[in-house]
């Protein structure tokens, strides 16, 4: 009996072991599960992770250098003004220094900008003395943007042939010594030589003139310097004086054209038969046209802040230029300036 007592507790004994075996196999199956769902959430995590990463490739911050040779005329302004609209529409950053028409600064100012970080150069120098400065820069894995001349270190060029300039200058100032004062023109051409382009500029000037108004006389040439503020009054000061039948002047730029127009009011001028021509399309210029006053003709470039923009970000997208990407140009005088002017 007692035997038979302990055989049945032993059966019971294995019995119970046998089925808390048997029992306990499912929970080790479910203990592994939130392992699988750990391994998927951390591949999901890395996942998010690198789409992150991609995103913020995708919108990269740039910083773009503009290096103008002054930052003190119209212009110059309206440039510095329209890339620092553009950049900041694209989210990059933004810095601009002027050199001063000094190449020594200029150098040190393209230095600073590669130290700074810049990934565009926009470069508007006045020759070839920055080119050393400008390939270091461009080693350095920085983009190079000449704009308004051409040398031998770009990664694009925005130009426009200025001897065409020049001449697109000179056949608006003729067309009005023809038909306002019967080609019995007085000119004086102020010119710079600080660099080839300005020359080729003043020499259209010159050559369209002696072409197109053939009766009139260039009393004289004068290098005044580029952009230097304040050479377009003292020159004409001086010229109105030494050329007492001066009637005509004839500017490379509306900088010195503006200084110029006040200095011929002050001195009592006859605003009617008194003709400035230049070129750049500011509006101070286009006012003295709209206005009667002796500013009576300005070539006017397409806006070229937006243009920069644009090349700069399909440079940096990879894209390259070897042609120069030209601006277009239009004359604008008085039979046109509500076209392209509004007070």
């Amino acid at each position: 009996m007692t035997k038979k007592l302990l055989s049945m507790l032993l059966g019971l004994t294995l019995a119970v072991t046998v089925l808390t075996g048997c029992g306990s196999a499912p929970e080790a199956g479910k203990a592994e599960e939130p392992a699988a769902e750990a391994g998927t959430e951390e591949a999901s995590e890395s996942e998010e992770t690198a789409q992150s990463e991609e995103a913020a490739e995708g919108s990269k911050s740039y910083k773009i250098g503009f290096l103008a040779p002054t930052l003190q005329t119209e212009f110059f302004i309206s440039i510095d003004d329209g890339l620092k609209t553009e950049c900041a529409n694209r989210g990059w950053e933004y810095v601009s220094v002027s050199f001063d028409n000094d190449s020594a600064k200029a150098v040190t100012s393209i230095e600073n900008m590669v130290t700074g970080n810049c990934n565009v150069i926009i470069a508007m120098v006045s020759d070839s003395s920055c080119d050393s400065a400008l390939a270091d820069a461009q080693a350095a894995g920085v983009k190079i943007m000449e704009c308004g001349v051409q040398t031998e270190v770009y990664d694009v060029c925005i130009n426009t042939d200025q001897y065409a300039v020049g001449v697109q200058i000179g056949e608006m100032a003729s067309e009005w010594i023809n038909s306002q004062l019967g080609g019995a023109g007085k000119v004086v051409v102020y010119t710079t030589v600080q660099n080839q382009d300005m020359q080729n500029r003043g020499q259209g000037i010159q050559d369209a003139i002696a072409e197109k108004a053939k009766d009139a006389e260039i009393l004289e040439v004068v290098d005044i310097g580029k952009d230097v503020v304040g050479a377009g009054t003292s020159t004409t000061e001086n010229m109105l004086q030494k050329y007492p039948d001066l009637n005509c002047i004839v500017c490379y730029g509306d900088a010195a054209a503006v200084e110029s127009m006040e200095a011929a009011k002050a001195a009592g001028v006859d605003t009617e038969n008194f003709g400035i021509f230049s070129c750049d399309g500011t509006a101070q210029a286009m006012a003295g046209i709209k206005a009667g006053d002796p500013q009576k003709g300005t070539v006017m470039f397409t806006p070229l802040a937006p243009m920069m923009a644009e090349y700069a970000e399909r440079v940096l997208n990879g894209e390259t230029f070897d042609d120069v990407v030209t601006s277009e140009t239009v004359s604008v005088t008085a039979a046109n300036i509500d076209e392209y002017y509004t007070e």
